[in-house]
């Protein structure tokens, strides 16, 4: 093979757990894409150019490695990584456990990486004793203002965390948000596809390192739930009290949609002036992002907005499977995947309501209410496989999940590797939530939408040729069939779903946003939103970038999202259908490529 090709981890539509039967009615042939690189700044550009848009798109493979000048053939095996040429991708994504022999930080562009060990000085979390005595209790940020002890001991740990921050503590405020941006703005590698890269190259140096995120996989559950696990300990052992736990923003009650009160003191430590002003005070719309504009249905008063609130949680959590709430696999190879439905809502649009700090990827852990965001986000998953009874990856081919572990420093100082299997269930942690609300999302199942006029006869297909540039103010139609095991029975099941897949190609530098209607007459889209069955979800994208490794060049990323379809079919009675009716609606921000829009059966 020539010196100028690639060496590729295989990673195709293929890998997914999904089975695509299905395509669009009509679509453009995908050619090659060039790279690009960004500079990481939060903004809320517009789209561009849609030709340029498109010319700059990365080859799903220049995302996985773009490794030149390798100079090899065939396929290379390093333990369970395999990597192979990219004249023959195979259609499997072959994965391994992510330890801290597959990754490292590095130090670069002014970022210095947090909390450096020696090998020989990590202990293992399961060698630790358990946690004993009572269960820690995370309770309602909005509802602890009253105990106002709580309070200053909360406020307390913080401060003294902070006092930590110029003696290199990995204890420290500043070191623990270092921990986020290490992990979550590319500053961490995948060392061993460089390794077997340059050992294939002759030994030879300047190999690029492939970018490594916790984000758009299944690891991002797992990894914020360690991550604030130790966060939390550390303030327990710093004030001397072990039964010390954080609040969780309790967003997703309705008189938890605003910004919680204890983090709105200037004079408190908990306090950070650079949020969105407009909205420190105001009820949160999870529907609103920066730029969007107010197409939706508007809301003439909060009610109504936290109306819509509840049916994107509702959304968020009503899949069936664990791919679609956690995500796809992590490959190896670098590539971010596929993001599930607990990334994909409430967690990206609170971030970016929240807006500062929070709303960029780089600088998020420095906002103290990024842990009881977080918090909240942890319960869900908590709350998704105990009152709804889902279970998370389970049977063969889940251990390399399971077997993923990060090193972090814990409350006593000591470098603790702690893996996805040691966090899988919150009460062997030894913490729980006290639940003060009603769950009201339980509830709000959305309902076909009575304000559009529906054809009498079938829709005429629309055929769309991929890839395509959206942008603000065009929608797209595409007409997708469904697969015939769904139509067969009129409908998938819990075990199958299907799905709405949607392959994008963005700039993880900007905000982006856009809608997904299912069957909703064109020139009406105006009519459907949240509260409607027809209103399938929306992709949101939460900017990389910020904080002191912030003007780095990053390459687009190609991604792909799963929209929930079972129960919209279901609810629309468009079960024995053959296609469905697809709209894209750009709302805000920068550049997305569609790269494809597809049905699938999951399982």
């Amino acid at each position: 093979m020539a010196s100028s090709s690639f060496i590729v981890l295989p990673f195709t539509a293929a890998a997914s757990a999904c089975h695509p039967p299905s395509k669009p009615v009509a679509r453009g042939k995908q050619g090659r894409r060039t790279r690009l690189s960004c500079h990481c700044k939060a903004t809320a550009g517009g789209a561009g150019d849609d030709d340029l848009a498109v010319s700059r798109r990365l080859d799903r493979r220049d995302v996985l490695l773009g490794l030149t000048g390798v100079g090899a053939a065939g396929a290379i095996n390093l333990g369970g990584l395999a990597l192979a040429a990219d004249d023959a991708v195979p259609a499997t994504c072959v994965t391994v456990p992510v330890t801290d022999q597959v990754i490292r930080c590095v130090s670069a562009d002014g970022f210095n990486c947090p909390g450096v060990y020696r090998p020989e000085d990590v202990v293992d979390f399961s060698a630790l004793p358990p946690p004993n005595g009572p269960l820690r209790v995370r309770r309602p940020a909005h509802l602890v203002a009253a105990d106002k002890e709580y309070v200053r001991k909360y406020e307390a740990g913080v401060r003294m965390m902070r006092d930590l921050d110029a003696s290199g503590d990995p204890r420290s405020f500043k070191s623990q948000a270092a921990i986020h941006e290490a992990y979550c703005n590319f500053h961490y590698k995948v060392t061993a596809v460089a390794a077997a890269a340059s050992r294939t190259a002759g030994g030879g140096g300047g190999t690029p390192e492939i970018d490594f995120d916790v984000h758009f996989s299944s690891i991002f559950a797992p990894w914020h739930r360690m991550y604030i696990y130790f966060f939390e300990r550390i303030i327990g052992e710093l004030i001397g009290d072990t039964t010390f736990a954080l609040p969780y923003w309790n967003w997703d009650a309705p008189d938890g949609m605003m910004l919680p009160p204890i983090f709105n003191n200037a004079s408190s430590p908990l306090y950070d002036a650079n949020r969105d002003q407009a909205h420190v005070t105001a009820v949160m719309d999870l529907n609103k992002g920066p730029g969007a504009d107010n197409e939706l249905p508007l809301c003439s008063d909060d009610a109504c907005v936290k109306e819509n609130n509840l049916s994107v949680i509702y959304r968020q959590m009503a899949v069936d499977t664990a791919l679609q709430f956690h995500g796809n696999k992590f490959c190896a190879g670098g590539t971010p995947g596929s993001p599930g439905s607990l990334e994909n809502a409430a967690h990206t649009a609170v971030h970016i309501w929240v807006g500062g700090d929070m709303g960029v990827l780089g600088t998020a852990g420095r906002d103290p209410v990024f842990y009881s965001h977080h918090a909240n986000v942890d319960r869900m998953w908590h709350l998704w496989t105990t009152t709804l009874g889902n279970q998370d990856f389970v049977g063969a081919g889940t251990g390399d999940w399971r077997d993923t572990s990060f090193v972090f420093y814990d409350e006593k100082r000591r470098p603790v590797r702690i893996s996805v299997r040691d966090v899988l269930d919150a009460g062997r942690l030894g913490y729980t939530y006290e639940e003060r609300e009603t769950l009201e999302w339980l509830d709000k199942r959305p309902k076909p939408a009575t304000g559009i006029d529906r054809p009498a006869g079938p829709s005429v297909p629309a055929a769309l040729s991929f890839p395509v540039a959206l942008k603000k103010g065009r929608k797209e139609y595409v007409t997708v069939e469904r697969p015939e095991e769904a139509r067969a029975s009129g409908g998938s099941s819990k075990k199958a779903p299907e799905v709405l897949v949607v392959d994008v190609t963005i700039d993880p530098c900007e905000y982006a946003k856009f809608d997904v209607l299912v069957n909703v007459p064109k020139g009406q889209e105006a009519r459907v939103g949240p509260q409607d069955t027809e209103f399938a979800g929306t992709f949101e994208n939460l900017p990389h970038g910020g904080g002191d490794g912030g003007g780095r060049g990053m390459g687009r990323l190609t991604l792909t999202y799963r929209f929930a379809l079972r129960e919209l079919v279901e609810d629309l009675g468009c079960g024995q259908d053959r296609r469905l009716d697809v709209t894209l609606v750009p709302r805000a921000g920068g550049m997305v490529v569609v790269d494809d829009v597809r049905v699938e059966l999951c399982n």
